[in-house]
């Protein structure tokens, strides 16, 4: 395939992504060289504007068609059986239940980079939430191997991940770096990223955080089905219940969730503790339910398990 050709199909990904977004009533922005490649490389369905503002493009779902009939303005409304007056539309619940967009079919395997390389230029100065825009330091894409078999997924960048500008960064990331070499892997050949690109917004040197809001997931998670599209992981591996509510919708505990399979459009997930939660319970029995859960990853990916890498952080006989 030529380097125009992969281009392309990389960018016809990033496009059915950012198309879903446009279709549920999203917007995106970014800097209009990137929106310029991408409409030129396929149209979303419509005509693109002639005239843009010079610093940024803000494309929007075409307004809804009106409704075919309308009652007339006299016309009395009819009264409930109960013969209560109706007053408005039912109330949307407080916390409706996210879920996560469908992902894209892929074409073009040469335009893997490529196609990462665009949705990241779209990341970066993504404003789409104005208040984590105005309080990150660093969206943060992710990183890895455009091809990787295996992608480790947390829920949202943390105060390291925000300062640095990587995904597991900080002490959890060092502890993950050891626990992708006990598999016999680095980062280079995995992709690590997370559902939020911006760290939900907190005090600068406060180190806690905060779940992302509906709102804020359902704005940002588009670009994480487009990188799924790309990298096309044969095993997710969703670090903590934050990255399982988010692709799922679930409220349980990572403890409840783990050492079992779920199921993504086609792309088997584990579910396991996240990185930090070990720095805070260091036990063994808390390493190994880990490790018992990275095991069947590397099983399902058919990689070759030594005697001594099932023996990690099992009880030493007469202990």
């Amino acid at each position: 395939m030529a380097g125009s050709e992969a281009f392309n199909a990389g960018l016809e990904v990033v496009l059915e992504a950012l198309s879903s977004r446009l279709i549920s009533g999203g917007s995106l922005k970014a800097p209009a060289s990137i929106l310029d490649t991408l409409c030129q490389s396929k149209a979303l369905g419509r005509a693109v504007p002639s005239q843009v503002p010079s610093t940024a493009h803000r494309l929007a779902p075409d307004p809804a068609p009106p409704s075919p009939v309308s009652a007339p303005a006299s016309a009395p409304a009819s009264a409930p059986a109960s013969g209560r007056e109706r007053v408005g539309p039912p109330k949307a619940p407080k916390n409706p239940r996210f879920i996560f967009p469908q992902i894209p079919e892929s074409s073009g395997e040469e335009a893997s980079e490529q196609g990462l390389a665009a949705i990241r230029d779209a990341v970066l100065p993504c404003t789409l939430c104005p208040q984590l825009a105005a309080t990150r330091i660093h969206a943060v894409f992710g990183e890895g191997a455009a091809a990787a078999d295996l992608m480790l997924l947390g829920e949202a960048p943390g105060l390291e991940d925000d300062r640095a500008g990587h995904p597991f960064a900080g002490e959890a990331g060092a502890l993950l770096d050891r626990m992708l070499i006990a598999m016999g892997l680095s980062r280079p050949q995995v992709y690590l990223t997370s559902v939020l690109k911006c760290r939900p917004d907190m005090p600068a040197d406060d180190p806690s955080s905060r779940p992302p809001t509906f709102d804020e997931l359902s704005k940002c998670a588009p670009y994480l089905a487009a990188q799924i599209a790309i990298v096309k992981p044969k095993v997710i591996v969703a670090m903590g219940a934050g990255a399982m509510r988010a692709l799922f919708g679930s409220t349980e505990t990572v403890g409840k969730l783990r050492s079992h399979w779920h199921d993504l459009q086609g792309i088997p997930v584990m579910p396991t503790f996240h990185p930090s939660y070990l720095i805070r319970n260091q036990s063994n029995t808390e390493k190994r339910k880990v490790w018992e859960d990275l095991l069947q990853v590397m099983e399902r990916l058919g990689y070759g398990i030594s005697e001594k890498q099932r023996g990690f952080f099992k009880p030493r006989a007469g202990a």
